[in-house]
């Protein structure tokens, strides 16, 4: 039973050492690559419009509590669009010869990493946590699929600014804020709680509203986010 229970504390402590040398060699690539160009990498988060108004892309230093691991592995790798308007909308706004307002100038990120690469920078990433957010909130299981669509949609204006899955494969809604297509894969259910109840609390300066919800209609909004995911 000794020799099980030493076997059992080695291998956890070759995992935890694996993982430390991962993210090290993660903030070393994150280092040599740049990201801190565009990405904030330390908190805490801007306060000033014009700080917002410089920003090139989001906030990676809460990456551990945003995302999940498994996604960040595979976006490294093949970055898409999650932003159809921009990290900052107003700064892609261009008025065309007929005064039509246009989205231009929108690229996902240029940083496409090796499949090893890719694991060691989501490693480190995974590692920036933020140590107030509350974790186990969230409570992912049966919902009312019409009552959150309504939620969303109706009643909160949701898709007014965040594109999601809607009457089967049909993407649809605002292209100012992040989509939300694929946000089951991609988020954090604890994040996106905390995140709808108080956005502030991460963005200070955020165009999202801080809404007054209980917690029945945060957990109906966290579930039914978590429901889209990509096929």
């Amino acid at each position: 039973m000794k020799r099980i229970l030493f076997t059992f504390l080695v291998a956890i402590a070759l995992t935890l050492s694996f993982h430390q040398v991962e993210a090290a060699d993660g903030k070393a690539i994150v280092d040599g690559k740049k990201c801190a160009g565009c990405h904030q990498m330390a908190g805490p988060a801007v306060k000033t419009i014009a700080e917002i108004n410089k920003r090139k892309a989001p906030d990676l230093f809460y990456a551990g509590s945003k995302f999940q691991e498994a996604w960040l592995v595979g976006f490294l790798q093949n970055p898409i669009t999650l932003r159809p308007a921009g990290t900052v909308y107003t700064n892609h706004i261009k008025a065309d010869d007929k005064e039509v307002d246009r989205i231009s100038g929108v690229t996902p990120c240029a940083s496409k990493l090796s499949a090893d690469e890719a694991a060691a920078v989501a490693t480190y990433l995974m590692s920036l946590k933020d140590a107030n957010m509350k974790t186990g909130v969230a409570k992912i299981g049966k919902f009312s699929k019409p009552k959150a669509k309504k939620v969303f949609g109706k009643d909160e204006g949701c898709n007014a600014c965040h594109k999601v899955i809607l009457r089967g494969k049909k993407v649809k809604g605002g292209i100012s804020c992040p989509t939300l297509n694929n946000a089951g894969d991609r988020l954090n259910p604890d994040w996106v709680y905390s995140f709808i109840n108080d956005p502030q609390y991460w963005d200070p300066k955020v165009w999202m509203p801080k809404r007054e919800l209980n917690d029945a209609t945060l957990q109906l909004l966290t579930n039914f986010i978590m429901t889209q995911k990509s096929k």
